[in-house]
């Protein structure tokens, strides 16, 4: 009775995913060879220009010098990606993620592994935010198994990184969050939130686990879903918890140019 009160309650969150600061080793576990391939590369390129070390081989070093540090980083995130890849298949070889509602106990082997993936997929994705490139969150977002397409607008969101779905050219707005997992009274709920296609998330809005968004369909400005709430096709929802206020008709959305 207990698991199914919480499972499918109202209410939207009585607390996020829970960091264990004790994991913070994985993180030294994926940095430390990750810095192999750019110490490697900054080796071999002053073992390249020992030799013009004079006041004139200085002045095309420091010309090209932004260059070198944007190579020697690129150089640190690919590896990065590559080793926190190598390390979720470990993790999922072990133990499969999948969706329920389980005790939030580090003996409990579901939670375990999720803290586990969730810390080296967050701090990954951290790092990420510091690209102005769109496509620079999507990239390890598709690695961690998110089903995500290029054409997928984020201005400044938050996505958990894990049992989430996304259609074809939604767009979330800025501070909104598409959740899968949270804390409940002292369980840790994980179900998977689907985002159809052309769906508009408005800023400052939080999509809660379970949640199906159908196709075309706008969820307002500051408002959040139910656990488990469906949102109808081609419909505007708003309020806390949303609720549907209109239908979109289907002239005003064939006759739209931007809809295709």
């Amino acid at each position: 009775m207990l698991k199914e009160r919480i499972m499918y309650r109202d209410n939207l969150i009585i607390g996020n995913n829970v960091k264990e600061k004790k994991f913070f080793i994985l993180k030294i576990m994926i940095i430390w060879p990750s810095l192999y391939l750019p110490i490697i590369l900054f080796l071999f390129h002053f073992e390249i220009i020992y030799p013009y070390q004079n006041i004139f081989g200085l002045i095309p070093f420091l010309l090209y010098f932004p260059l070198l540090i944007i190579i020697l980083f690129s150089a640190f995130i690919l590896s990065l990606l590559f080793f926190t890849k190598c390390f979720l298949l470990l993790f999922n070889l072990i133990h499969d993620p999948k969706e329920g509602l389980f005790k939030m106990s580090l003996r409990n082997s579901d939670y375990l592994f999720y803290v586990l993936r969730n810390n080296i997929k967050n701090f990954v994705l951290e790092i990420f935010d510091y690209f102005p490139l769109p496509w620079a969150k999507i990239l390890p977002m598709k690695l961690f198994n998110i089903t995500i397409p290029n054409s997928t607008g984020m201005l400044d969101s938050y996505i958990d990184n894990e049992f989430i779905i996304f259609g074809k050219e939604s767009i979330l707005g800025e501070g909104s969050m598409v959740l899968s997992s949270t804390i409940i009274n002292g369980y840790l709920l994980i179900k998977k939130t689907i985002i159809g296609d052309r769906v508009t998330i408005g800023a400052y809005t939080t999509v809660s686990p379970g949640t199906i968004v159908e196709p075309e369909t706008i969820l307002g400005m500051g408002s959040y879903t139910k656990i488990n709430q469906k949102l109808e096709r081609r419909s505007i929802y708003v309020g806390r918890p949303a609720h549907k206020i209109e239908k979109i008709e289907n002239d005003s959305i064939n006759n739209n140019p931007n809809i295709k």
